[in-house]
């Protein structure tokens, strides 16, 4: 196995006129690796700092040597304190991130950004999502009840809505020769499949070639979120050499990335502009999420056998 990664990025606002993602594909100065991608919650301005906030608090502590569920926890009480702020009440963000050192990997999750896993086995998903739409699949709705709810977009846990944070920690585990670790948005999965992400991946070239066609097939696919991508590959995962990569059909914001270097370093993180008033974050407690999907399992009982 390569033990310099291959990196890329690609992050776009897509149909939203802003964008509150930020991502991150990072060789640290000790060569340790860190990939990561915060997606902003609050509105406009506040979502961007929120993120961008996160990505940067959570690099700092990495290279200070804490452990990835400290550094969460530090992002969380930075975001906390700035939410604080008169305008900027209500923002928060999700974060998840890859931090590989030598042959073995780390990965942290609080919201429902996604850690998937692709080799030549298939792709696999590492991560859970805290979200209403998780809580309520746990409890027996079917994913398509849950998502035609009021509640769809809620998360049960985000960075920053609250003083403390419950960060999943897991790892170090053992990387396999020839596989990729693939880190996004729900601007992506919300729009394509976990089988339809890893065959545009082993479509493309490279991990840039790769990141391109995903943001480019959820935004054709009709995403209405920001979509972001940001790719870690050791080795090589078996490429499908019939077919290439897709022609991208919008225009990105600057040009497109491919961390092939061994010292590629690749960051998106949008501009701290000046906060909008009245920003707001929806996030739903558990209880609160166990109420609604009772409420909801008994309005579809009702519908279907009491008529």
């Amino acid at each position: 196995m390569a033990n310099q990664p291959r990196l890329a990025v690609e992050s776009i606002a897509g149909k939203r006129p802003y964008q509150e993602d930020s991502v991150l594909a990072e060789s640290l100065s000790d060569g340790r690796t860190l990939v990561a991608v915060a997606d902003g919650m609050g509105g406009h301005a506040a979502g961007e700092v929120a993120s961008a906030l996160a990505l940067e608090t959570l690099v700092q502590a990495v290279n200070e040597k804490q452990d990835l569920g400290e550094a969460f926890r530090l992002a969380n009480q930075r975001v906390h304190r700035m939410a604080s702020e008169p305008g900027k009440q209500g923002m928060g963000t999700t974060l998840v991130a890859v931090l590989v050192e030598g042959s073995e990997f780390s990965v942290a999750n609080v919201g429902d950004s996604r850690v998937y896993f692709i080799s030549s086995q298939g792709i696999r998903r590492l991560t859970e999502d805290h979200s209403f739409v998780a809580e309520a699949m746990k409890r027996g709705q079917s994913e398509a009840e849950a998502m035609a709810t009021p509640w769809k977009d809620a998360l049960t846990r985000s960075i920053g809505t609250d003083a403390e944070v419950e960060v999943d920690v897991f790892g170090p585990l053992s990387i396999e020769s020839d596989s990729a670790f693939l880190i996004c948005s729900d601007g992506l999965y919300k729009t394509l499949s976990d089988d339809e992400i890893r065959d545009l991946f082993v479509r493309a070239a490279s991990p840039g070639g790769a990141a391109q066609s995903l943001v480019t097939a959820a935004f054709d696919a009709g995403s209405d979120d920001n979509i972001s991508v940001a790719i870690a590959e050791y080795g090589e995962v078996p490429r499908d050499a019939a077919q290439s990569t897709l022609v991208l059909s919008y225009e990105p914001e600057g040009e497109a990335t491919d961390g092939g270097r061994p010292d590629a370093a690749e960051t998106t993180v949008p501009g701290m502009a000046a906060l909008e008033e009245g920003a707001v974050v929806t996030r739903l407690p558990v209880a609160a999420v166990a109420a609604i999907v009772v409420a909801v399992s008994a309005l579809v009982a009702i519908l279907v056998f009491g008529g």
